[in-house]
Formats: C-alpha cells, sequence, structure tokens
C-alpha cells in the first residue's frame, strides 16, 4: 500500500490547482465510480436476466430488494462515517486512529445482522402490506428474506469499503466489487435458468446469487484489510481491541444519516410499491423498469459524491476548508454533466430502452414507462444537487440538519405530494404521483446546495485539532492536481 503523505498538503490560502482542482477530484472519483457502476451494471443485467422469467418476477424482485433495503439503508448510513472518520483523521495526520473506525465498521456490521434478523420470519406480514397479487407476494417475500439472510456480509463490505474510501486507496473497492459482481452475474445465470445442471430457481436464484456476491466481496476486502493496513502507516492488528469510544463516535454522526437513509429509502419504497403499485400490476412493472435507468444515471454519481466526502473529509481534517469548498464544486460540475447528459439520452432513446425489458410486449407496460420517462429528465440537474452537496456535508460532520430536513421533505413532498395527487387526480394515473416525487427531487437538490452554500460546515469539528500544524509542502513540489 503507498503511503499516503498526509503532511503535504497545499496552503489553504492558495491553490494551484487550476478548474477548482478537478483533477484531483477526477483521480479519487474514477475509482469509486468504476465500482457503482459495476454494481449498476451487476444490478441491470440481474434485472433483465429476471424480466426473462416473468413480469411479476420483475416486479416482486424490485418491491423485494426496496423493502429489504429499507432496514438495511439505516445501517448502510452508519458505515458511511467510516469514512468520515477516517478521512479526517488522515488529514489530522493519525493514519493509525482511522483503522479503529474500520474495525468497529466490522462490529457494527454484524451486531446490525443480528438485529435485523427477526425480520426473515417476518417477511409475509411486511410484504402483505402493499396489497399486491398473491403471485407477486410470494415473490416478493422469497427474495426479501434471502437479501436479508446475506446482510452481514453486505454490511462488512460496506464497512471496509467506506475505510478504504477514506483513507484514499478507492482502488481496492474496484478490484473487489469487479470480481464480486462477476460472480453474481455468473451465478444469477446459473441458478435463474438452471444451467450446468442447477435447478431453475427464477427468482429465488437470482437472490441466491446476490448473496453469494456480498461473500465473494467481503472476503476480498476483508484479506486487503488484514494484510495492506497491517503495515506502519495504518496498523490494522493493532487496533482490533473494541473500544465503546469508538462506536460513540460513529453512531453520533451515523445515527442522523441513518435515519435520514431509511426514511428516504422508505419513502421511495411506499412511493413506488403502495401509492404507484396501487394503480396496477402494469405501472408497477413500468416504475421497475424506469428505476433501472435512473439507477444509471445517479448511482455512478453517488460515486463521485463518495469520493467528494472523503476529500472534503481529509482537507477539514487537515482545517484546510477552501480547498474542501473548491473541491466540491468541482465534483459538482462532474455530476451534473454526467446526469444531465444520461437523463437527455434516456429520453430520446426512451422507446428502445423500456422495450429492452418489455419482452412480453405488453402496451400499458410500455406505455406508461415511456411517458414517465420524462421526469427522469427533469430530475437530473437537481439530483446532482443533492447528491454532491450532501457528500460533501457528511464529509465536513454537518449531519444532523440536513438529515431531519431530508426525511421532512420526503414525507411532506414525497409521500405526502404523490399520495394527494393520486388521491385528487386519480385519472392521470400513476403519472401524477411521479410529478409530484420529482417535485420533491427539485427541492431537496436546492436545499442542499443552500445548506452548502450557506458555509456552517466550515465550523464543525469531527476530529481533534492536531497538536501541531500540519507542515505545507514546499511550493517546488506540490503535487499537479
Amino acid at each position: 500500500m503507498t503511503p499516503d503523505t498526509t503532511d503535504r498538503l497545499p496552503d489553504p490560502h492558495r491553490d494551484a490547482a487550476p478548474w477548482l482542482g478537478i483533477g484531483e477530484v477526477v483521480r479519487m472519483a474514477v475509482p469509486t465510480v468504476l465500482n457503482t457502476v459495476s454494481v449498476t451494471v451487476m444490478q441491470f443485467v440481474d434485472g433483465l436476466m429476471v424480466s426473462r422469467v416473468s413480469t411479476e418476477a420483475l416486479s416482486a424482485q424490485f418491491i423485494g430488494a426496496v423493502t429489504s433495503f429499507v432496514p438495511i439503508s439505516f445501517f448502510f448510513g452508519v458505515m458511511m462515517c467510516v469514512s468520515t472518520y477516517a478521512s479526517q483523521n488522515l488529514g489530522a495526520g493519525r493514519p493509525r486512529r482511522s483503522s479503529v473506525y474500520g474495525w468497529h465498521g466490522l462490529w457494527l456490521a454484524w451486531g446490525a445482522a443480528a438485529l435485523l434478523a427477526p425480520l426473515i420470519p417476518a417477511a409475509p406480514h411486511i410484504l402483505g402490506l402493499f396489497g399486491h397479487s398473491p403471485e407477486v407476494t410470494h415473490l416478493e417475500t422469497r427474495y426479501f428474506q434471502i437479501l436479508l439472510g446475506g446482510v452481514g456480509l453486505a454490511l462488512s463490505a460496506r464497512a471496509l469499503g467506506q475505510w478504504f474510501i477514506g483513507v484514499h486507496h478507492p482502488y481496492i473497492n474496484v478490484t473487489a466489487g469487479l470480481v464480486a459482481n462477476g460472480v453474481n452475474v455468473l451465478a444469477n445465470y446459473i441458478l435463474i435458468f438452471g444451467k450446468f445442471g442447477a435447478p431453475a430457481l427464477g427468482l429465488v436464484g437470482a437472490g441466491i446469487g446476490t448473496v453469494i456476491g456480498f461473500f465473494v466481496e467481503a472476503a476480498i476486502l476483508a484479506t486487503l484489510f488484514f494484510r495492506e493496513g497491517a503495515g506502519h502507516e495504518f496498523a490494522v492488528r493493532e487496533a482490533l481491541s473494541l473500544r465503546w469510544s469508538a462506536i460513540k463516535d460513529l453512531l453520533r454522526l451515523g445515527l442522523p444519516i441513518g435515519g435520514m437513509f431509511v426514511g428516504e429509502v422508505l419513502m421511495w419504497a411506499i412511493f413506488m410499491g403502495r401509492i404507484v403499485g396501487g394503480f396496477g400490476t402494469a405501472a408497477l412493472a413500468a416504475a421497475a423498469i424506469l428505476n433501472r435507468y435512473w439507477h444509471l444515471c445517479f448511482v455512478p454519481a453517488i460515486g463521485v459524491g463518495t469520493a467528494v466526502q472523503a476529500i472534503v473529509g481529509r482537507y477539514c481534517g487537515a482545517r484546510r476548508q477552501p480547498l474542501a469548498r473548491r473541491r466540491t464544486y468541482a465534483g459538482f460540475l462532474l455530476v451534473e454533466a454526467y446526469m444531465v447528459t444520461m437523463g437527455v439520452a434516456i429520453w430520446f432513446a426512451r422507446d428502445t430502452l423500456v422495450g429492452v425489458f418489455n419482452e412480453e410486449g405488453n402496451a400499458e407496460v410500455q406505455r406508461i414507462a415511456t411517458n414517465a420517462a420524462v421526469f427522469i429528465v427533469i430530475c437530473q440537474a437537481f439530483d446532482a444537487m443533492a447528491i454532491t452537496f450532501s457528500g460533501a456535508l457528511r464529509g465536513a460532520g454537518d449531519i444532523l440538519w440536513p438529515s431531519i430536513v431530508q426525511i421532512a421533505m420526503a414525507y411532506v413532498l414525497g409521500v405526502g405530494g404523490s399520495w394527494l395527487v393520486a388521491t385528487v387526480k386519480p385519472e392521470w394515473g400513476s403519472l401524477g404521483p411521479w410529478g409530484a416525487v420529482s417535485a420533491y427531487v427539485v427541492v431537496l437538490g436546492c436545499v442542499m446546495w443552500a445548506r452548502f452554500a450557506s458555509g456552517r460546515w466550515r465550523s464543525m469539528r469531527v476530529v481533534d485539532v492536531p497538536a501541531a500544524p500540519v507542515p505545507d509542502e514546499p511550493p517546488e513540489t506540490v503535487p499537479p492536481a
């Protein structure tokens, strides 16, 4: 592992890097984007294979996955703080202390798995609340149960992945992610369709293949964590002991993020499963198809947002807030350009793209999905704002206010607005709720930008100020951005 020159940060009053330091953001973002893109492609291929089973299976996979992610997302949010603490300690010149948070992310991962285990037998009652057809509900339940069974592996991979991002070694995540996703796709192909002598399990096979992917990713990251982090710089093995102070640190910042994540995912589960699903199986299938393409827009952008979080965390840990601000806007330019381009491309190719998943040629599914695709275009510019600026705020430690505001807006505008439109204007079909939830995304993006622009995050402290100032690198050896 290449040592990180934490003591070689530019002077806070000057920035020799052109274009807001966009080169630094690109170098950090490329591996995280590659990792998120591989996940997106894997999910896209999984959905494509499941769509060949039946429309019911495609709808059930979508709702089962979203519903299972509601409780999991709480702990995913907590794990994001591993990156914040690791990067800020790195910036403060304490790389060894960053390893403490990698370990405690693992402890929390398996504690979370134990807490979520009772949801597995309760799955039939949970999925029954959506009121879908018996066949769809049965498939949703089985898929939900399988994913919850692998939650310890998924959360372990998340915790270690966030640690590697926090200590600015994101390419390790790319290696683990690409291998795991390749194994996942292969396992799904074998188990969904019954290849090479295996039984054809359909959607159940897709769930098992996903858990196998979780295992492979967690195993690779754990191996590299123990091996690559064992040197003098991070001293991973010496940080093994349980420290309640580290648990408290992660929960202090992580609880608001986790609450925001679970509130957001639950909002989308209610919107897709109950409000849109209330217009029938065709509307639900159309939502599942649109969700696949929306993922192609925002999941890679989340990779840039994650990189921005780590960069901002490091600069804030070293008390270089002006550079943190510039790198945030560099990340925003990247995300904005990508998401707007993708949204426009999806709009112009919407008929063909929807038809890829609509192999049965269901005219109603085709009509709803192609008409609703306009909302993907509308949301892209504002979704880019929400992703970038919320990531920067997390890196700086500005957690509580953004989390509370986002949850409040999710239910007032997202759920409340879409339910109101569906109730008052049912003749608009599922397009009415889609319009209302798009308004939520627009307002959220503007609010997150305003919070970042206010500068309140500049005075926030996540780690202690170093005993001595972090020395600046001599001008002639400042690394190019």
